[in-house]
């Protein structure tokens, strides 16, 4: 079993979500289907066959959840020294052609927000970066189009897992 880093931060968030859909959704759709399935005719009941839908989403959903919490290690990225790229840690880059910046910060996939800057450890554009130092030259190939960033700065920001995450 692949085993996948996840921080306090997003195990915690992990836990909470199973402990919602155990103990706040699934009971509530459960008693959604029984409710609508006392309406008779289940073959036309549109109540009945969205609860059921819903069921079955929760369920999938827990099911997945709880084979990532299995699978997940918590690592407190505080203690890594930054130094280089690793889990946990924000780094910005600088397109070399177009002096762009970005800043990334690797953490778990279930935690994982690209939108906000939050990459999973396991993709593979994070993959590119892990193990860099500052000022190490990364070529990324999008499709037909190549960039080349160079790494500006390495460091721990937990505010900005926090902060992000939320």
């Amino acid at each position: 079993m692949n085993q996948e880093p996840i921080t306090q931060y997003g195990y915690e968030k992990l836990t909470n979500e199973i402990r919602k859909l155990k103990e706040v959704e699934l009971p509530a759709v459960i008693k959604d289907v029984n409710i609508s399935a006392s309406y008779g005719d289940l073959t036309e009941n549109a109540e009945y066959e969205a609860a059921t839908e819903r069921q079955g989403f929760i369920l999938t959903r827990l099911g997945e959840l709880q084979e990532l919490l299995a699978k997940s290690v918590t690592v407190n990225p505080s203690e890594n020294t930054h130094n280089i790229i690793s889990f946990g840690s924000t780094f910005k880059i600088v397109n070399i052609d177009t002096d762009e910046k970005i800043i990334y910060t690797l953490v778990g996939g279930y935690e994982s927000e690209p939108e906000k800057g939050l990459i999973s450890y396991n993709s593979p554009f994070a993959r590119l970066f892990i193990n860099k130092e500052v000022d190490d030259e990364v070529v990324v190939s999008f499709g037909r189009a190549t960039v080349h960033y160079e790494i500006e700065k390495i460091y721990f920001d937990e505010k900005r897992i926090l902060k992000e995450a939320i």
